[in-house]
Formats: structure tokens, sequence, C-alpha cells
């Protein structure tokens, strides 16, 4: 597939990536329909945030039609139209339990990068460094979304992408 990858301060390129996989049993594959670029995008750009690799594919604003699941993702289902929060969360920890999903405790494989620049971590993140988890984001044809029974909103057909895709970026 072709996605956004950053190479460098300055330096991003639409490059031939392999296709994103099932990992977890919680997991989702996305084909992105729609994608926008924040302005948190440009701070990856600038080189201000660190633990970048290059190749890592950018984008946290997206949305798509779902087109495989994992057997113990149940609230999605081949075809349905989602819109992906920026956040990745598990639902089962004591913050996600209390709706504080940008704390989860389980989605940010990477915390102790974050906590030892920042002296804190939240959850992981799309496209967003490796500090916050190292996952690949929505600038692409697909995306592996985890702990997918958690953070995707079903959409309407009567709701374009338009009217929706910047809940990515402001939910939950």
């Amino acid at each position: 597939m072709r996605a956004l990858c950053w190479y460098g301060k300055y330096d991003v390129r639409v490059i031939s990536v392999p296709d994103p996989r099932i990992l977890n049993p919680r997991d989702a594959i996305i084909k992105i329909t729609t994608t926008a670029i924040c302005g948190s995008d440009l701070h990856l750009y600038d080189g201000y945030i660190p633990t970048m690799q290059e190749g890592d594919i950018l984008g946290h604003e997206f949305m798509g039609v779902v087109v495989e699941t994992g057997s113990e993702c149940k609230t999605l289902k081949k075809g349905d139209r989602v819109v992906v929060p920026f956040t990745i969360s598990c639902g089962n920890c004591f913050f996600c339990k209390k709706q504080l999903w940008s704390l989860c405790d389980n989605s940010n494989t990477n915390a102790r990068i974050a906590e030892k620049l920042y002296g804190f971590s939240g959850s992981g993140l799309f496209g967003y460094s490796h500090m916050l988890g190292g996952y690949a984001g929505g600038q692409a044809e697909y995306v592996r979304v985890p702990f997918a029974d958690v953070g995707p909103i079903k959409v309407p057909e009567s709701l374009s992408d338009d009217q929706v895709l910047f809940l990515s970026d402001i939910f939950p």
C-alpha cells in the first residue's frame, strides 16, 4: 500500500509499505476513505517531537471502512464505516473504566520513554512517535486499529466524511 512516511525534519515521502495485518484478537483493519492534516502533525514535520523513526507512517485524523476484524472484536464488522479517535484505549484499565481514554495504561507499550522525557505518559496515539506507542498512522491506504472494539465510532450513511472526519481529533 502507499503511505505518507516521516524521514526526518522537513522530509516526508509517499512510499510503498507493507499492508497492516491483524496482530491481536481485538484489532481491526480499516481501509482509509478520508484523512486530514492536523496542526500537531506540523510538530512532527518540524522535528519538535522526539522518538520518530525513518519510515514512520503519519496521521491521526482519519476514517474509513472496516475490511477485517480480529476474533475478539465484537462491536465492529466488515463493511462498517467508522471515524477513529487519535487516542488508542483498551477499555479495561483503571483510566478507561473512568472514561479517561487518553491516560490508558495498556495502549502505550513505550510509556517509559515518555515518562523519562516528560515525567508522565498518556495512551498510545496513531502516527505520533515511538514514545507514544509507535503506532502507524492513518495517512495511508489502510491502518491497523488496536483495541478496535473501544474507540472507533460507527458513522451513519446519512453523514458525509466531511461532516464527521474532524471528530477523530476531538473525541472521545
